[in-house]
C-alpha cells in the first residue's frame, strides 16, 4: 500500500549515533530529499532514554554498533517505552539477517548507510504509516465510547433491548433482557431467544419474525415472555430494520416493553364499561333513596317542631288546670261529690300530661332526667310489669344478657317505651303469640343502616309474632297520631315518643316487619363505661316542710303564672310576681331581696337562663330554679340550675324549693 504523504511540518528526529560526521551526512540527505527535519542526536543509553521519556520525537534513527551501546538494546527500549514512534535501523554493518531479525522484533525498516539515498523515502513511510496507526487508534477510541455510550444508554432503558444481524440472529441484549429473563449471553447466542418464549406462541411468532426477515418490514407483536422466576408476563415488541447506504438491512433493533400494566387497566376500564349502565342505575337509586330519606327526616322534624311548639302551650294551659285542682281537692275534704268531680278532672289533666309528654318525646324537646342505667337489671324490674300488661294469652320471653354495658338515658322514659312497645305488640297478637326481648352489644361502622355514629351500643329488640306491617304502614309508623288500632283505640304516639327518646338520648329506633312475619323494634342507645349513678329521690315520699320565705316568680304565661305563685301562697310563702325577665330585674335592681328565684325557661326578650345570669351579676345570692316544659335550653348557666317540669302539682313544687330553701337558710345563717 502506497504510503501518505507526510504534512509540510518539521519532523523532529531522536538519533542515536556516536559519528558526527554520519549524522551531519544523514542530516543533509534528509534535507537534500525536502524533508524538514529537527535533529536530536544521543550516542549512550542514558541520554537515549531520557530523550525518549521526556521528549516527543516522531521517528527515532539507530546506529546498529556503538561503543558502549547497540541499536537492539535501544530498539528493546524504543518498543517499551514509545512503541508508537516508527524506529529505522541507519548502519554501515548491518546484515541481511540481523535486519531481519530486526523487523521481527519491531523495527519500522532498515537502510545501510551506502545507501543513504533510500532514507528519506523510507522516514516518509514509516511517518505515513504511524500517522495511520494513530488515525486507527483514534477511530478505534471513538467507537469504543461511542460503544459504551450505546450500551450505558440502552441499559438505562426501561425496555429490554437487542440487536440482530440481517439474517436474523440476535448478536447482543442489552443488561434489563438477562436480568429479567434470568439468562446468560451464551444461552441467548443466535436464535436462543426461542427459549423464553410461551409455548403456545412461539410457532406465530417465529412465522411473524421470519416475515419481516423475508420483506425487510418491521415486525410489531404482542406476547409473553419467561421472568428469572418462571412466570410469565405480555411485552410488546418492536424491531425496526437498520439498512446500510445501498438500503439493505444490515441490522435489526428490538425493544421488548412491559406491557401488563397497561392491559390491566384496560380490562379494568372494559369490565367498568361494561357495569356502567348497572352502576348508574344504583347510583340513581342510592340517591334516590338518600332523598327519599331526607324528605323523610325534614317532614318528622317539621312535624316535630309543630308538634313541640303546641306541647309547649298545652303544658302552660295544664299548669294552672293541674294545679288549681290539686288545691281545690284539698279544700273540699267534706265534700263527696265534688271530690269526684275533683278526681275525675285530675285523672283527666294527668292523661293530658302524659299525651304531651309524648308530643315532646317525638319531638325531642322532652326534658330528660339522663342517668347511667344498668339496662340488664332495668330489664329484669319491669319484666313483670310487662307481663301483666301483655296478659295470659302472650308468652314473654326475655333471654339472659350478661356483661352489657351501661347506657345514659331517662330509666323512666326508657321502660315507658319499653312498655309501649310491648302493648303495641299485645295488640297486633288478638289470638295469642310470643313477645320477644332481648338486649346485646353492637358496634356501629361506616357501612350501618341506623347511620349513626360510630362506636359500642347496647341494642334493646323487641320482636313479636304478630301479623306484621305492609312497607307503606311501616313507613309512616313513628309519624304522631298515626295509629292501625281504629278509632278510640289508640293515640297514634307510641311509637313516635320512643323515637323521640332513641334520637334524643343520641340513639336510634329501627323498625323492620313484614305481612305475616311480626314486627321487630330495636332501641340503640349509645354505651358508657360510666359509673351508676346513685338512686333517684322517690318521687312518692312527701316533700319537708320548707320555711316561708319571699320568692320572685318570673313567668310571661299569666295564667300559669297565678296557679304557681298560688301553690307557693298555700305552701306558706309571700311571692312577688313578675311578667318578663326585665321586670324581675328592675324589681332586684330596686332592692328586692328573694330568697328564691323561680322563673320559666322560654319567654320573650329574655330567657330563663338570661334571668339567672343577670341575678348573679347583681350580687344578689340567691338559689334560682327554672320552670319550663319544654327541652332545648341553651347556655352553660342552664347545667347548674334546677329544673322543674310543666305541668307540676303542688307536692312536686313543694319536694323541689325544699332543699333549694334549706340551702339558702344555711348560707345565710353562715
Amino acid at each position: 500500500m502506497a504510503a501518505k504523504p507526510v504534512p509540510n511540518e518539521t519532523v523532529r528526529v531522536l538519533h542515536l549515533e556516536d559519528s558526527a560526521i554520519d549524522a551531519e551526512l544523514i542530516c543533509e540527505m534528509l534535507r537534500a530529499e525536502a524533508l524538514d527535519c529537527d535533529i536530536h542526536r544521543v550516542w549512550t543509553r542514558e541520554d537515549f532514554e531520557n530523550a525518549l521519556c521526556h521528549d516527543g520525537f516522531d521517528l527515532i534513527l539507530a546506529d546498529h554498533q556503538l561503543p558502549t551501546f547497540d541499536g537492539e538494546a535501544a530498539l528493546d527500549i524504543a518498543r517499551r517505552v514509545a512503541p508508537e514512534i516508527p524506529f529505522i535501523f541507519v548502519s554501515g554493518t548491518l546484515g541481511e539477517d540481523v535486519a531481519v531479525e530486526a523487523l521481527k522484533r519491531g523495527a519500522t525498516d532498515y537502510v545501510v548507510k551506502q545507501r543513504l539515498d533510500r532514507l528519506a523515502a523510507a522516514s516518509r513511510r514509516a511517518l505515513a504509516e504511524a500517522a495511520e496507526r494513530q488515525e486507527r487508534r483514534q477511530a478505534e477510541n471513538a467507537l469504543r465510547r461511542v460503544e459504551e455510550d450505546f450500551s450505558a444508554l440502552v441499559d438505562a432503558m426501561p425496555q429490554l433491548c437487542w440487536m440482530a444481524n440481517a439474517d436474523g440472529e440476535i448478536t447482543w441484549y442489552n443488561r434489563r433482557w438477562h436480568d429479567y429473563t434470568g439468562t446468560t449471553p451464551a444461552e441467548m447466542k443466535g436464535w436462543g431467544w426461542q427459549k423464553v418464549q410461551h409455548p403456545d406462541m412461539l410457532a406465530d411468532v417465529v412465522e411473524r419474525w421470519s416475515q419481516s426477515l423475508t420483506t425487510g418490514r418491521p415486525f410489531e407483536m404482542v406476547f409473553p415472555l419467561r421472568a428469572a422466576d418462571g412466570s410469565f408476563r405480555p411485552f410488546l415488541t418492536r424491531v425496526e430494520p437498520v439498512r446500510g447506504p445501498d438500503g439493505q438491512v444490515t441490522r435489526w433493533f428490538g425493544t421488548n416493553t412491559d406491557v401488563s400494566g397497561q392491559l390491566e387497566a384496560e380490562e379494568k376500564l372494559r369490565s367498568l364499561n361494561d357495569t356502567l349502565e348497572q352502576r348508574v342505575v344504583d347510583a340513581v337509586a342510592e340517591r334516590e333513596r338518600a332523598y327519599a330519606h331526607l324528605v323523610e327526616s325534614q317532614k318528622l322534624e317539621t312535624i316535630g317542631q309543630l308538634t313541640g311548639g303546641v306541647a309547649h302551650d298545652f303544658n302552660n294551659l295544664l299548669t294552672p288546670i293541674l294545679g288549681n285542682l290539686d288545691m281545690l281537692r284539698r279544700r273540699l275534704d267534706d265534700d263527696a261529690r265534688g271530690q269526684r268531680m275533683v278526681g275525675a278532672a285530675l285523672q283527666a289533666t294527668e292523661r293530658a300530661r302524659t299525651l304531651v309528654q309524648r308530643l315532646l318525646a317525638f319531638a325531642r324537646r322532652q326534658v330528660l332526667e339522663t342517668r347511667v342505667v344498668d339496662i340488664g337489671r332495668m330489664l329484669e324490674d319491669t319484666a313483670d310489669l310487662i307481663a301483666r300488661s301483655l296478659g295470659p294469652r302472650i308468652e314473654l320471653v326475655i333471654p339472659p344478657a350478661p356483661d352489657l354495658p351501661h347506657a345514659r338515658v331517662d330509666e323512666n322514659q326508657l321502660e315507658l317505651a319499653l312498655l309501649n312497645l310491648a302493648v303495641n305488640a299485645r295488640d297486633a297478637m288478638p289470638d295469642g303469640g310470643r313477645l320477644t326481648i332481648e338486649a346485646d352489644v353492637q358496634q356501629v361502622g361506616s357501612d350501618h343502616a341506623s347511620r349513626l355514629r360510630h362506636g359500642t351500643y347496647v341494642r334493646l329488640a323487641v320482636s313479636d309474632t304478630g301479623g306484621g306491617m305492609d312497607a307503606a304502614t311501616l313507613k309512616r309508623a313513628v309519624e304522631p297520631f298515626f295509629s292501625t288500632k281504629g278509632v278510640g283505640k289508640g293515640t297514634g304516639l307510641g311509637l313516635s315518643m320512643v323515637h323521640g327518646l332513641a334520637a334524643q338520648s343520641g340513639g336510634a329506633l329501627l323498625l323492620t316487619s313484614a305481612p305475616g312475619e311480626g314486627t321487630r323494634a330495636e332501641i340503640w342507645l349509645p354505651a358508657t363505661s360510666d359509673a351508676l349513678d346513685a338512686e333517684a329521690i322517690d318521687d312518692s315520699q312527701p316533700a319537708p316542710a320548707s320555711k316561708p320565705s319571699l320568692i320572685l316568680l318570673v313567668d310571661d304565661e299569666e295564667g300559669a303564672r297565678a296557679s304557681t305563685a298560688e301553690m307557693l301562697r298555700d305552701l306558706g310563702h309571700e311571692v312577688v310576681e313578675a311578667g318578663s325577665g326585665a321586670a324581675a330585674m328592675q324589681l332586684v335592681r330596686g332592692g328586692l331581696q328573694p330568697a328564691l328565684v323561680i322563673t320559666d325557661y322560654l319567654m320573650p326578650g329574655m330567657t330563663g337562663t338570661d334571668v339567672a345570669a343577670e341575678v348573679l351579676e347583681s350580687g344578689l345570692a340567691c338559689p334560682i330554679l327554672l320552670i319550663t316544659g319544654y327541652a332545648q335550653i341553651t347556655g352553660h348557666q342552664a347545667a347548674d340550675l334546677p329544673l322543674l317540669t310543666k305541668p307540676f302539682r303542688q307536692a312536686e313544687l313543694a319536694r323541689r324549693i325544699a332543699p333549694l330553701l334549706k340551702a339558702e337558710a344555711a348560707a345565710g345563717a353562715g
